[in-house]
């Protein structure tokens, strides 16, 4: 059975921020149940992807992986190399960055047709990588992009199927999401994480259920362990 774990958010450590994601990241490596195993990076949804890479790297060389990156050079000029690392996987993790490009590259290429087809993984995305495995994220992409002054609800692959709000410690976002909130979303903290087991989930850090109520915003703090609604 797959493993899932959806980031809210936090600095991994790159350029001079604060490594804020550790318990994470070590949690990520014991799920495997395995004292070396492969990582993949895909770093579709970063325009920095190479640092990126270069800083999750070092993080889980340290915990005993042994590390790949997919660059998008390898996903259009050798599929193989693509099939390839994506089986060999015991972890792929998705970095943060701008969700909607993550979205339509892992679509476009059919990568997600072959996460589909992985088992016993733990597939691990931060902020944009949380949103690509939900059923649905709200987004700064067009922010980002210059197209929009708001955030949005983005589609995801439902691999997950959970709507869910990462970075919920930002309270602009937070209100933004109470004025907009049109279905049950799971608010998820920088430095903290829902892990998913089939309908079981665990927290690391905060975690929120949020829903309307006779049309009032409610927020209800998951505990550390329960099921899928």
């Amino acid at each position: 059975m797959n493993k899932y774990i959806l980031v809210g958010g936090g600095n991994v450590g790159r350029g001079n921020t604060l490594y804020e994601t550790e318990i994470i990241d070590k949690e990520a490596v014991k799920l495997t149940g395995k004292d070396n195993p492969n990582l993949l990076f895909i770093g579709l949804a970063s325009s920095f992807s190479d640092s990126y890479y270069d800083t999750i790297k070092k993080i889980y060389k340290d915990l005993g992986c042994n590390i790949a990156y997919l660059k998008k050079k390898n996903i259009i000029n050798n599929p193989q190399i693509v099939i390839d690392k994506i089986n060999d996987a015991d972890i792929i993790y998705f970095c943060g960055g701008d969700s909607i490009k993550l979205i339509q590259d892992v679509k476009e290429y059919k990568l997600d047709e072959l996460f589909k087809n992985k088992d016993n993984c733990v597939f691990i995305g931060i902020s944009a990588g949380t949103i690509l495995l939900s059923k649905s994220g709200y987004s700064d992409s067009l922010i980002i992009r210059g197209e929009n002054d708001k955030y949005e609800f983005v589609e995801g692959l439902n691999i997950v199927p959970i709507n869910i709000c990462p970075h919920y410690n930002d309270n602009y976002k937070k209100k933004e999401l109470e004025n907009e909130i049109d279905r049950e979303v799971y608010g998820i903290e920088d430095k903290s994480c829902l892990i998913v087991e089939g309908n079981k989930y665990r927290t690391i850090g905060n975690v929120y259920k949020c829903f309307l109520n006779n049309n009032k915003y409610v927020e209800v703090m998951l505990k550390e362990e329960g099921l899928i609604d």
